[in-house]
């Protein structure tokens, strides 16, 4: 019986099995599969190798932020040599208070792609430096009001304790990564030396719920430093330290510095390099500064290179402060004397909280019921916000009357608070926030558009003021006593014009590039600003102009009469110039209320509009021919004087309000 063989088809039909020419084609037809299966298997091999040797797979694990050599020591070295204070620190009392409940569980965070923190170290030795840049800082979604956002300029509430027990929220993410040391910087300043007392109690119950307070469940991976500062600095503890109880007295103990000098970013500073051998040390430990502060503070020079200090160590600064008042520096702030060696009584000081911005950007127009009077920015003053952007914390802006609705009175105003009018709902003024980058990118930022160099231009400018009390009645005694009156009143005019046209001209020439502005900050700054303007011009031409009518000669309608009298109208008819301006004014103020609701800017446009643009001539009866009755009249009797005033001891001195 024959061999079976397989029957070769196509090209090898007819050719032996055994042939040359049949082993090379079936070897070349199965070399692919040969090699998927290598490979395969290999792939198998060297993954179970580096499962077995503990090495993490680039797409488990997270980039480092920050990478530093290793440095091998058994103990921290002291910390005193590095802040040094001569003044003696009584002991505190220790409080507690059982108030509303602190800062919630976390919960993940809730966003589609996986965005690493600012703060993490790997654990082994590494051999590079590599720091990424301040525009490129990640940042975390906010899921309920306990879980703070990472790297944002503000978060709003209405106290210091609030404040605080969202922090803790943050100091349980990090001890959930490794060992932490909070660096708690304090404000020695005498407006905030009341506050230290509620924070201080409110530490105690953080400390409490953490279970660091040498309870049963103690946790030794919490350390504290404290620095109080003020002019100088004053390391209070020695060594970080995790006697929770001992934090808490030292902050109620903290002395008063009445010097009224706050070196805030020299303090941090200070913290940062303290705190340096924790970062590059091992066993690693994660480090967060907190700052307690109602200032901006004096020494504002050093904020861009205590920032690059914090990012390079991968440090977040967290600061619990106040809000900047809109566009401004300086603001009123509400003292009421809790000291009993000086006299109980209440203060406004002025303070220096603001601005929000590096540059001014708002042109200051002292006209409508919101004249020299601060309203609430949204976000802290410039500095401290970008140190805790660019460094992944959170400015936290407090204000006891954030929460009201409408405009706040001097009554209403809460002690130790500022005088802000209003305040604005935080989460319309997220698409607001200021541009937190170096003087130099900001610099060419405005290089790159003349609207937004005309509006900083404009603003650096004094503020202009509408015409003071300008004379609206005019008697007429005669034809030329009616133009003297007339001229002088022209002067009033005059003297306010070269500024406004100047101001006019500069915001003009940006207007062009209006249009290519993308920020919704800078559009509606550009237009308020330029509306503003333009309306103050459009006063005051019309005002001048319709003097001007007047000497030329008007006569009164009804005989009777004999005064004059300019009354504002919202009709602006001196000619087609000042109505074209008019019309672009209210344009401009128009699509502010309209493009940017519930803002500062939204609101100054609709004071601004309440203003009509133009006036209108009446006649009325003043007598000013009638003549006046001569007659010797009594006069009015003087009050009194007091000679039996009680003297009941030498009143107590009043606070120099110079060194809050």
């Amino acid at each position: 019986m024959p061999l079976l063989t397989p029957t070769a088809r196509g090209p090898l039909a007819g050719v032996p099995p055994d042939h040359p020419d049949t082993l090379a084609k079936a070897i070349c037809r199965d070399v692919p599969a040969l090699v998927v299966s290598l490979v395969v298997h290999c792939g198998v091999l060297v993954g179970l190798a580096l499962v077995g040797s503990g090495v993490v797979s680039p797409l488990s694990g997270r980039t480092p932020l920050l990478e530093v050599p290793a440095v091998t020591e058994e103990e921290p070295p002291p910390l005193l040599a590095m802040i040094a204070t001569d003044e003696p620190q009584p002991p505190g009392a220790q409080g507690s208070q059982r108030t509303a409940e602190i800062a919630q569980s976390l919960a993940p965070v809730l966003a589609e792609i996986s965005i690493p923190t600012v703060d993490l170290l790997p654990e082994e030795p590494v051999s590079s430096l590599s720091v990424e840049p301040p525009e490129a800082l990640p940042t975390a979604l906010a899921i309920d009001a306990t879980v703070v956002v990472r790297g944002a300029a503000s978060a709003v509430t209405t106290g210091a304790a609030g404040a605080v027990d969202r922090l803790t929220a943050e100091i349980v993410a990090s001890l959930g990564q490794r060992p932490t040391l909070v660096c708690w910087l304090f404000d020695r300043s005498v407006s905030l030396s009341a506050q230290r007392q509620e924070i201080a109690l409110r530490l105690q119950r953080v400390f409490e719920e953490l279970g660091a307070n040498r309870s049963a469940r103690h946790r030794p991976d919490l350390t504290n430093m404290l620095i109080a500062y003020g002019k100088d600095l004053q390391l209070l503890t020695p060594k970080p330290t995790d006697d929770t109880a001992e934090v808490v007295q030292l902050i109620e103990s903290v002395a008063v510095d009445d010097s009224g000098i706050e070196m805030t970013f020299t303090a941090i500073r200070a913290a940062a390099e303290a705190a340096r051998v924790f970062r590059t040390s091992v066993p690693k430990r994660n480090v967060m500064i907190v700052v307690f502060t109602d200032e901006v503070g004096n020494d504002d020079a050093a904020a861009d290179q205590t920032g690059q200090l914090c990012r390079t160590l991968g440090i977040p600064v967290f600061v619990v402060g106040v809000p900047a008042p809109f566009g401004m520096r300086e603001v009123r702030m509400k003292y009421v004397e809790f000291d009993p060696a000086f006299a109980p009584q209440e203060q406004w000081a002025v303070v220096e909280q603001g601005p929000e911005t590096l540059a001014p950007e708002v042109v200051r127009v002292r006209s409508g019921s919101l004249a020299d009077e601060a309203i609430d920015s949204g976000f802290g003053p410039y500095g401290l916000a970008k140190l805790c952007a660019e460094t992944g914390g959170t400015y936290f802006a407090i204000h006891a009357n954030r929460n009201h609705r409408g405009r706040v009175s001097n009554q209403m105003t809460a002690p130790m608070a500022s005088q802000l009018r209003y305040f604005f709902d935080a989460d319309v003024m997220l698409p607001y926030q200021p541009e937190y980058v170096s003087a130099a990118k900001y610099r060419q930022e405005l290089g790159r558009n003349a609207a937004k160099q005309a509006l900083v231009e404009a603003a650096r400018s004094s503020e202009i003021s509408p015409m003071e009390s300008p004379r609206l009645v005019f008697p007429k005694k005669d034809d030329g006593d009616l133009a003297g009156l007339l001229g002088e009143a022209q002067k009033t005019a005059a003297r306010i014009q070269p500024q406004i046209d100047r101001l006019y001209a500069v915001l003009a020439a940006g207007l062009p590039a209006r249009e290519s502005i993308r920020e919704r900050r800078w559009q509606a700054g550009f237009d308020l600003a330029l509306g503003r303007v333009l309306a103050v011009k459009v006063r005051t031409d019309a005002y001048n102009l319709m003097l001007a009518q007047a000497k030329q000669g008007m006569q009164f309608e009804d005989p009777g009469h004999d005064t004059w009298a300019l009354e504002p109208s919202a009709e602006v008819a001196v000619g087609s110039q000042t109505e074209k301006l008019a019309a672009q004014a209210k344009t401009l103020l128009e699509r502010v209320q309209a493009e940017h609701p519930g803002t500062p800017w939204a609101l100054l446009a609709g004071e601004e509009l309440k203003l009509p643009l133009g006036y209108r001539w009446t006649e009325t009866f003043t007598g000013v021919n009638v003549p006046k009755d001569n007659g010797n009249g009594g006069g009015t009797p003087q009050p009194p004087s007091d000679d039996e005033r009680t003297m009941l001891g030498a009143p107590k001195p009043k606070r120099n309000l110079k060194a809050l």
